[in-house]
């Protein structure tokens, strides 16, 4: 072994306890280092976000009921629901497809606004409703205001007096296959009024008598009638020369609402109903139904219920 190699032996085993000194220090630094830039996020990741308040459960006292919100981008979503693909019997929430088809066949099959209809004998002998717009055989009216007292005080007899100007058994044929275009699969009408058949009662295996959609159904069936014949909602909203008991008008709304329209309803066998088209201020529009409660009164209750709940 030369000299020159024994020096550099020596040389590289003296430095060994340095560089190894070197090397452990510079991993306590690095650990030192780390553990002061890792403390913070330790920190924030203990720090616990308070959960976004929950809503309390909402119990309706009624056979079904929907609350669907539709965005200003046309998007929807279900903010509560209760046998909202059940059949039910609808009362005069009937009306709404009434008047979508006479909006629809207008000016033709002589559904003009300003044409002037004579009611017929079997119009007028309808079953009475506690409201303005029971009509007498010859009254003679403009067809708009036969809409009128339909939607604004669901007048049975004004709705069976639209229906026979094209034949009611054509009226209702027209109601039922618009139902299927707008894909209501668990919708049926069988008149244009939505009075319960005589001496028949519902349960699950009548209900084929009766005039019967879901919950769902009537959501779409009120968005097809807010794109295309906004004023049918217009003119149910409008406030007529008498009062309306138990009606849309009667439910309080948060300041963060406002009422677009919507029909009542009521039938012994049906119970109380009510569809409520509202609009938030940002545009939205909160279609709200509520079938079966236990009287016009309890729509009400009920319905009040469902809004309180949704300006929560």
């Amino acid at each position: 072994m030369t000299d020159r190699l024994k020096i550099f032996l020596a040389v590289f085993i003296l430095s060994l306890p340095v560089w190894w000194g070197v090397n452990a220090f510079q991993k306590d630094l690095e650990s030192a280092f780390y553990a002061q830039v890792s403390q913070p996020l330790q920190e924030i990741s203990l720090v616990k976000i308070p959960p976004k308040a929950q809503k309390p459960n909402l119990e309706l006292q009624a056979r079904a009921a929907i609350s669907v919100k539709i965005s200003g981008g046309g998007s929807e979503k279900v903010l509560f629901g209760k046998n909202i693909n059940q059949p039910f019997p609808i009362a005069s929430l009937t009306k709404l497809m009434t008047a979508a088809i006479v909006f629809e066949n207008t000016p033709e099959d002589n559904y003009d606004f300003s044409n002037v209809v004579t009611v017929s004998g079997k119009a007028a002998a309808q079953e009475d409703v506690p409201v303005f717009g029971n009509l007498e055989a010859g009254d003679e009216l403009l067809l708009e205001r036969l809409l009128e007292l339909m939607l604004i005080y669901s007048s049975n007899d004004a709705a069976f007096a639209l229906s026979e100007i094209i034949g009611q058994d054509n009226f209702i044929e027209k109601m039922n296959e618009k139902a299927e275009i707008l894909g209501l699969e668990n919708t049926h009408f069988v008149n244009p009024t939505g009075l319960d058949p005589k001496k028949i009662y519902y349960d699950p295996t009548t209900i084929k008598y009766f005039n019967r959609a879901a919950t769902k159904d009537l959501t779409n069936l009120t968005k097809y009638i807010i794109e295309e014949y906004p004023k049918i909602f217009e003119i149910s909203a409008s406030q007529g020369p008498y009062p309306v008991t138990n009606g849309t008008s009667d439910i309080l709304l948060p300041e963060k609402f406002k009422a677009v329209g919507g029909k009542t309803g009521y039938t012994d066998e049906a119970g109380g109903c009510m569809l409520l088209v509202l609009e938030d201020k940002k545009g939205n529009e909160m279609i709200n139904v509520i079938l079966g409660t236990s009287s016009s009164e309890t729509r009400i209750t009920e319905m009040q219920k469902l809004i309180d709940w949704l300006g929560l």
